[in-house]
């Protein structure tokens, strides 16, 4: 139960066993928070003021003032009455005290405050990267002191897990970022020095990486094979629909999971950036790619959701695209099963381009179909006749 009240020593001692809690009647946003009673018949009593940064809709901070350990009432209520005026001045308390701390901010924090944006603005896909840090960074060394990372630690908490998961290019792109948002505590006084040198275990010798992704790639025949495995299985699943998809269209997995129902049009597939809008490409529907598209609208839609792959939730708020990653690992598995060839998306992008380079595709048009960045003289139109052609040939070769 809670109870609005004078915060005092008085009013805590004397309060009901049944009330946990005491919102300040004078001071908006002071409370305290009452633990158990204890033996001696005393409670713990926490001293907290809530307060929210950016309006309504902004972020909720509920700053720990202290405790009955080591401030009583009155104390709590002297540093209560120092954070209001910055809290209606639009200041961040906890802010503030993260930046008073440099010398033993602890990394979590870093991330919270720097890291998280330092990420969102330097890269395009940085909801997978955030995605991934929370995963595999945060939680192994996010209450170390930042001026306390090392090598040593790096490579004990981050870097050997992921490889004994033979997960080496994860570890490569991880501590590659890692790298950059600690150069960037650099910059901003958080460190004196970048921690992280290189790691033998994730290094690799250019020649042995070549011979090893010649020797794994898939020709055009295996890729072949692949599709018609796909195409002829008896399950209907989405990841070896979106598999053919892409050895169709030469798209990523991202652009299939973002693209929208409405975007399938009669005759041409609008294609979208990373930030959801049309990107003024599209793909022309001939052939087998038209009637693939055509089945997946009619099997993999739903009613409720905008996309054409609908991930968990409903339209609204909750509405979402399928996660490219969980499609991903299924279709790896599956070549596997097929070629025994274990190919990461973008290597399998990268074989069928070499594949329809081999088949004489016009290298324009797969400039198109896979991004290129071209002088904007070559680049096609969406309507251009050369880029059905081009796909035209793909399809009979």
């Amino acid at each position: 139960m809670n109870v609005t009240q004078r915060i005092s020593e008085q009013n805590i001692v004397t309060c009901p066993q049944d009330v946990v809690r005491i919102n300040d009647k004078v001071l908006k946003g002071f409370h305290v928070r009452l633990g158990k009673l204890k033996s001696d018949n005393t409670r713990l009593a926490s001293y907290y003021f809530f307060y929210r940064i950016g309006g309504r809709n902004g972020r909720q901070v509920n700053y720990f003032i202290g405790n009955s350990h080591n401030m009583d009432a009155g104390l709590a209520r002297r540093i209560a009455l120092q954070i209001e005026p910055h809290v209606k001045a639009g200041k961040d308390i906890q802010k503030m005290k993260f930046e008073a701390e440099k010398e033993a901010v602890k990394f979590k924090d870093f991330w919270r405050f720097c890291g998280e944006q330092f990420v969102e603005q330097k890269y395009k896909n940085s909801h997978d990267i955030i995605g991934q840090f929370k995963r595999h960074i945060i939680p192994q060394i996010g209450s170390i002191d930042l001026r306390k990372l090392s090598q040593r630690i790096i490579d004990l908490r981050i870097v050997s897990p992921l490889v004994q998961h033979n997960k080496h290019s994860s570890a490569r792109q991880l501590i590659s970022i890692l790298k950059q948002l600690l150069e960037h505590a650099v910059t901003l006084h958080y460190l004196d020095r970048q921690p992280i040198e290189s790691f033998e275990q994730l290094k690799r010798h250019p020649a042995q990486l070549k011979n090893q992704d010649l020797s794994m790639r898939l020709t055009g025949a295996q890729i072949k094979g692949v599709y018609y495995r796909a195409s002829k299985s008896s399950k209907t699943s989405v990841y070896l629909f979106t598999l053919r998809l892409q050895i169709l269209s030469g798209q990523s997995l991202a652009v299939i999971c973002r693209t929208y129902r409405q975007d399938i049009k009669v005759n041409k597939w609008l294609l979208r950036d990373t930030n959801g809008k049309l990107s003024g490409k599209a793909i022309p529907l001939i052939g087998p790619l038209k009637s693939l598209l055509k089945q997946g609208v009619k099997d993999y839609t739903n009613a409720q959701s905008l996309f054409l792959i609908p991930g968990k939730g409903k339209r609204g708020a909750q509405d979402r695209a399928m996660d490219p990653k969980s499609l991903a690992k299924l279709q790896q598995q599956f070549i596997i099963d097929v070629h025994g060839h274990k190919r990461t998306m973008s290597q399998l992008l990268s074989d069928i381009e070499q594949a329809m380079l081999a088949v004489n595709v016009a290298p324009l048009v797969v400039g198109y179909l896979f991004h290129k960045k071209l002088e904007s003289y070559l680049n096609l139109a969406p309507d251009d006749p050369i880029i059905s052609a081009g796909l035209t040939t793909w399809y009979s070769g």
